[in-house]
């Protein structure tokens, strides 16, 4: 299931929307989520409307206006190696596009299955990886 929440700078000026879409859905589906399963929303925020720090975590560089800050919503039990698988091929992906990896923020949120409907009023089936 992954849903992306990408958020960007507007008016960035690197890789856009659709090439960051892209990358995003192949590196879900190298890391073994279905071809359609794409799931993915993107906001894009005047600079005084996203505040970061240039270098937290002691980045050994600062971040740029290109900064993308990716959440991922997986369903509960993922396990912390699919999401390194998924987390790894997202960097190689986006990288591949032009998208410097100092610039990508990813944070992984659960949600329970049960609490999920994808449509008409019934709840997620069962996840099927790879």
């Amino acid at each position: 299931m992954p849903l992306f929440t990408i958020t960007m700078r507007s008016g960035r000026r690197g890789a856009d929307k659709g090439a960051v879409s892209a990358a995003i859905h192949a590196a879900s589906v190298s890391a073994g989520y279905p071809q359609n399963d794409m799931f993915q929303r993107f906001f894009s925020l005047e600079a005084d409307d996203l505040l970061i720090d240039p270098t937290y975590p002691v980045l050994p560089k600062p971040r740029t206006d290109e900064l993308l800050m990716i959440e991922i919503l997986v369903s509960s039990g993922t396990e912390a190696k699919q999401k390194h698988a998924l987390l790894a091929a997202l960097i190689a992906r986006l990288d591949m596009i032009g998208v410097d990896k100092n610039d990508v923020m990813v944070f992984f949120g659960e949600v329970d299955r049960a609490s999920s409907s994808f449509g008409n009023g019934k709840l997620a089936p069962p996840v099927v990886i790879g």
